[in-house]
């Protein structure tokens, strides 16, 4: 696997260095005339961009590659393992021709039937997850995803969002094909870095992903990035498509809209960009309905907490959900103290809670030792005292 900690580039390479194809990999589109696989580095990709590209100073891209350099250890493997960051900026004759980005890992790729022909590799994005239709997957050969899978995406995808925001970074183009997903561990790997901003960035279309606040040409912020990607949740958990997302809210299972997870998935597609929920905050209150026991064991829980109660040796129950959702802010949220990484099963994490009593081996143990030191120089004192007598 490649990633931005192991790139064998300075910050700026010379397009003789990356010109010669090893594989092509797409052809024009959008910005770029084409992206291949370079020879000299196999792993790497070399996106070609075409004459007026990208929109922004090189000085933003520059600034961008850059970044991970400052991040903690926790940040920097989430960017390692789950997104294609720019690792540099490929120049000809003093102007930007390019950008070298990480390659996806296989993982991300699965072989799907076609009508004719053999099977072919094709990426598995979002398009392949947000299907309502089991003969989708039944004509490609494939299983229908199931609820722990597109909880798994769908917490991944806040993850990475989350470390996105806590960095300045907008990204805006969250699209059906810009985030790649595996199989039954849920892991995600976001492409297309290369034309992030910082603080803002040009306006991109993205059909069915546009954010109503935004006027086509205004320049998009983390406030869109927090509209789109609650959408991308939304669509991820119930397989739901169409522009408007609120039929996709409609779907959630019972159990999420009884909770604060989808109050504040509603903040964010309805409530004005100011007070859209934080990604972080999203991704808090997801954590927190994935910890908390399914209707049915918490409804065994309860009634066994009641029998309990009766013959007076019951076991306590469980803590009450929360029922408000997290305060929307208006500034960038400062940092959290860790970041969840990426996990390839979040309904197996371990309790990281600190014990009760910190530092009790610092006070309590010594004082022991003081009390026994004492207890045996008392006894030694009377035991000479009565040799000498």
């Amino acid at each position: 696997m490649r990633a931005w900690s192991d790139r064998p580039f300075g910050p700026v390479t010379q397009l003789a260095d990356v010109a010669e194809a090893r594989v092509r990999i797409a052809g024009e589109n959008g910005q770029s005339t084409e992206v291949y696989e370079s020879a000299a580095h196999p792993g790497w990709l070399v996106k070609r961009y075409k004459p007026g590209f990208p929109d922004e100073p090189p000085e933003v891209l520059d600034r961008l590659i850059g970044l991970p350099a400052g991040m903690r250890r926790d940040d920097l493997a989430i960017v390692d393992s789950a997104t294609c960051w720019p690792v540099s900026r490929v120049v000809s004759d003093g102007a930007t021709a390019g950008v070298v980005l990480a390659k996806a890992p296989p993982e991300f790729q699965v072989e799907v039937r076609t009508p004719f022909g053999p099977p072919e590799s094709v990426p598995l994005n979002l398009d392949q997850l947000v299907q309502t239709d089991g003969e989708f997957y039944e004509a490609r050969g494939l299983a229908v995803p199931d609820e722990r899978e597109r909880l798994r995406v769908a917490r991944n995808m806040l993850c990475v969002g989350a470390l996105l925001e806590r960095h300045g970074v907008v990204y805006g183009d969250w699209s059906y094909a810009n985030m790649f997903w595996t199989r039954e561990t849920g892991r995600v790997f976001l492409i297309d870095m290369d034309g992030c901003g910082l603080s803002s960035r040009p306006w991109v279309e993205c059909n069915s992903w546009n954010d109503p606040a935004v006027s086509p040409g205004e320049r998009l912020t983390a406030y869109t990035d927090r509209y789109k990607l609650a959408v991308a949740v939304l669509r991820t958990l119930t397989g739901v498509r169409g522009e408007d997302p609120h039929p996709a809210f409609g779907a959630l299972s019972a159990r999420l809209r009884a909770g604060p997870f989808a109050d504040a998935l509603r903040c964010a597609i309805d409530d004005p960009p100011e007070l859209r929920p934080a990604t972080w905050a999203l991704l808090e209150l997801l954590e927190t309905e994935m910890d908390r026991p399914p209707a049915r064991t918490a409804a065994r829980l309860a009634s066994s907490t009641a029998q309990g109660s009766a013959t007076g040796a019951g076991t306590p129950g469980p803590p009450p959900a929360r029922t408000e959702a997290p305060h929307a802010r208006t500034e960038p949220p400062p940092p959290r103290p860790t970041t969840p990484p990426i996990e390839q099963d979040p309904f197996e994490r371990k309790d990281q809670r600190a014990p009760a009593w910190p530092g009790i081996d610092g006070y309590v143990v010594p004082l022991i030792i003081m009390c026994l030191a004492a207890l045996v120089l008392l006894l030694l004192t009377g035991v000479a005292s009565a040799l000498l007598s």
